[in-house]
């Protein structure tokens, strides 16, 4: 009996070209798989970051806090900044806007969705900024600062003012006949 090999490799070459074609198809179905994986890992974590940072608001000691900042900077005004830098209250204001600012970082770099903070927090960040701005802009002065250490506090209260105000703007608008 003759084996005929030219008609093997025939076979052979058939069956491995469909074996590199079914290997492709995998290979992209795969990689499609692992984007979707992804995109939902990115988007279980971003959630899990904005909780934490809506926890860290409600948190029954951050009224405290906020109060605190509020009463402080106004002595401090009122008071000329005397004995103000380097205290403790200082410390404690300056400790305070970090936590805007850091929630302002995550939604400036995409890793909290701006909508979802703004919504969340409102007016509270506009009026923490607008009661804060006085500390930055003498913080600025006393270390000769040309840039706001506080910038994405700062962005995420302007943004955040503007959004409130444009949502204002549209309830009247709608409400006029």
């Amino acid at each position: 009996m003759a084996i005929d090999f030219s008609s093997v490799i025939n076979v052979l070459s058939a069956i491995s070209s469909i074996s590199v074609i079914f290997g492709a198809i995998f290979v992209v179905f795969q990689l499609r798989q692992n984007a979707k994986l992804i995109q939902l890992t990115v988007r279980e974590n971003k959630s899990e970051i904005a909780l934490a940072l809506l926890e860290k608001i409600t948190d029954e000691s951050f009224p405290a806090r906020r109060k605190k900042m509020h009463d402080t900077i106004k002595a401090a005004v009122a008071n000329g900044w005397t004995e103000f830098d380097g205290s403790l209250d200082d410390f404690e204001a300056r400790n305070f806007a970090y936590i805007y600012e850091l929630i302002g970082q995550l939604a400036r770099e995409g890793i909290v969705e701006l909508p979802l903070i703004r919504n969340a927090l409102q007016y509270l960040v506009v009026f923490d900024w607008d009661a804060f701005s006085p500390l930055s802009k003498h913080l600025m002065e006393v270390y000769k600062l040309n840039v706001n250490p506080w910038g994405d506090f700062e962005w995420l209260a302007e943004e955040t003012r503007r959004h409130m105000t444009q949502r204002q703007q549209a309830a009247v608008t709608s409400t006029t006949p």
